[in-house]
């Protein structure tokens, strides 16, 4: 039999069920009346505010249950410009064509909202006919536009006392018992995050209670994947597929490396495999797609085949499936030292020999084969590109080899210093002796000044001032011709000198 994650299973279906939330459904509940006695609030939108997991979307579901709303939920993170969110929302702003159900508009992340969004939502707020519900885990990031036009209402942070009230009462239902300290201890890591410690309950009762240490382990990301792919890869039905996801903190892409990682693991028919990798396949093309247009409402579709396309892939294994982190991270976090090396190099390639950064990656390659098999060459290179010593090791490919390298650059270095303070030396003294020469050339310069004086006196002819404009270059070609272009520098120019 298929679990259903517990988080939906038990969710309130009453604003009254909500856990320790009284004075902010009040408020909720004034609010919303308000609208339905034909005296619209004069902010016709609200602001449900506090930390995840203390109930601001299962309000909204709530309400829309017990007072027969139809919920248009909008995330702010699907449109990142909101050039096409006015279409969506305007015909949220009707009635259906019965007239029997009145919609309830609902725009989670509203903290999330770019700029270039708040001024279009706010306009259709003030041009609304039915209710407007945002929420928000800080309301002050909520774009200024927005939140002058909306009544705030915040959710207290729940205590651990709250929690553990809420899931004994699950436990009655299902008719398990854990041991109270495990209780305590999930109570105490959701830090107020009810649906967190809802999801740590059910992967501690599914996993069994002597691994509940171990699951616990995880109060992070990582532990939110391993419970939303464990929901994944429990059930068959397509929407509760898509809704293990929710509250993951994780881009879509992140998360596609995590489920193709564990396919494998799940099913057990090639067929199977198959159209599950398919799934996985077409999500990555939306995900490309979304990336080269930037058009991020596709990441809604790659998500939904991602894991409602995954999850009817076909039989899965009976019994407890152990999720396994991607391998793909595990060699990037292993090789990052190395790519930072690399690209260290290239920046210092393409600054020194004038590249680009394609043909800079190009002469790396070459410079391998230098540094593998001519180490005199080599340590030109390093002095001439100032490379470090694990620079010069990775290029090396073998620490001796390396340090071979190493010790000739060293002593190239040397000699270019004892160069430059005989150079130094030379010009301090040809300094000097310019100094002591410097009265008698003055007199001198100062007879030629007065002889040209005198020869400049003398008018010249009309035949002789036609000559001398004939030599006379124009400005403009006396530019360019002072002007030298720089060269690039190739590996083979290098090689030459």
């Amino acid at each position: 039999m298929v679990e259903v994650p517990w988080v939906e299973k038990y969710r309130p279906r009453k604003l009254s069920e909500i856990v320790n939330q009284e004075k902010a459904i009040e408020q909720v509940r004034a609010w919303i009346e308000a609208w339905l006695h034909g005296n619209p609030p004069k902010k016709k939108a609200l602001i449900l505010a506090g930390p995840p997991g203390v109930g601001k979307t299962t309000t909204v579901y709530a309400l829309a249950h017990e007072y027969g709303f139809e919920v248009i939920e909008l995330n702010a993170s699907d449109e990142r410009t909101y050039e096409k969110i006015e279409r969506y929302v305007q015909a949220a702003y009707t009635m259906d064509i019965l007239g029997k159900r009145r919609k309830l508009i609902f725009l989670d992340e509203a903290d999330n909202i770019e700029p270039s969004g708040a001024r279009e939502i706010a306009k259709l707020i003030d041009k609304a006919k039915n209710p407007i519900i945002m929420s928000a885990n800080h309301y002050w990031e909520v774009p200024k536009e927005i939140r002058n036009k909306a009544q705030i209402v915040e959710y207290k942070r729940l205590t651990q006392r709250d929690i553990i009230k809420a899931l004994v009462r699950i436990l009655k239902r299902e008719g398990k018992t854990v041991p109270k300290e495990i209780l305590y201890e999930i109570a105490k890591r959701a830090n107020g995050d009810l649906r967190a410690a809802i999801n740590d309950l059910q992967t501690v009762v599914i996993g069994g209670v002597g691994n509940a240490k171990e699951v616990l382990a995880y109060r992070d990301v990582e532990k939110s994947v391993f419970q939303a792919l464990a929901q994944i890869f429990a059930t068959d039905n397509a929407k509760r597929a898509k809704m293990a996801t929710l509250g993951v903190d994780m881009y879509p892409d992140e998360l596609l490396l995590w489920i193709d990682e564990n396919v494998p693991y799940v099913y057990y028919k090639p067929e199977d495999i198959a159209r599950a990798y398919e799934a996985i396949s077409r999500a990555d093309i939306y995900l490309g797609r979304a990336k080269r247009t930037n058009n991020y409402s596709l990441w809604k579709y790659a998500t939904d085949m991602m894991t409602a396309g995954v999850a009817v892939a076909g039989v899965k294994k009976k019994g407890f499936v152990k999720i396994y982190p991607p391998k793909t991270i595990k060699m990037l976090t292993e090789s990052k030292s190395e790519r930072t090396l690399r690209d260290s190099i290239v920046k210092k390639v393409m600054k020194e020999m004038h590249m680009a950064r394609i043909e800079a990656l190009e002469t790396l390659q070459y410079l391998r084969v230098i540094f593998e098999n001519n180490p005199d060459l080599a340590a030109h290179f390093t002095v001439f590109l100032d490379l470090s010593e694990k620079e010069v090791e990775f290029l090396a490919g073998d620490k001796d080899k390396a340090k071979t390298i190493w010790g000739k650059a060293m002593n190239i270095k040397k000699k270019l210093k004892e160069m430059n303070k005989l150079r130094e030396s030379a010009r301090e003294g040809l300094r000097k002796a310019k100094e002591k020469e410097e009265p008698e050339e003055s007199e001198e310069v100062n007879e030629d000044i007065e002889e040209t004086q005198e020869e400049s006196e003398e008018e010249l002819s009309e035949d002789e001032l036609e000559e001398a404009e004939k030599e006379i270059k124009p400005v403009g070609e006396e530019k360019k011709s002072e002007k030298k272009k720089g060269k690039q520098v190739t590996l083979f120019d290098f090689l030459k000198k």
